[in-house]
């Protein structure tokens, strides 16, 4: 009796998960998954330091006696601050969305 019980608890738990998930579905609601945080946020790192060393030489001496490389250093670790905050684990986040 006991088997039986827990095969029926097992279907009606997966029918009322799958309707739940058709109803928000239906409903416009759902799950975005955001991977590759941190390689990103890397790629654009360096793509904006070497655009800045492809300047004349006068020109990055006087960009770092302004600090411009910390700011930018400063930028991206916000970037990577606010991406821990909103729940960035190995890489990757999930959001709920709205259509």
């Amino acid at each position: 009796m006991p088997a039986i019980l827990l095969a029926l608890g097992t279907l009606l738990l997966q029918l009322v998960g799958s309707m739940a998930g058709r109803v928000l579905v239906a409903l416009g609601i759902g799950v975005v998954t955001y991977s590759g945080i941190n390689t990103t946020i890397g790629w654009a790192k360096s793509q904006a330091i070497s655009a800045i060393l492809g300047l004349g030489p006068e020109v990055v001496g006087m960009l770092t006696m302004l600090k411009v490389g910390q700011s930018i250093n400063i930028v991206f670790s916000a970037m990577l601050a606010k991406a821990v905050i909103n729940g960035v684990q190995g890489d990757t986040f999930k959001r709920w969305v709205h259509k």
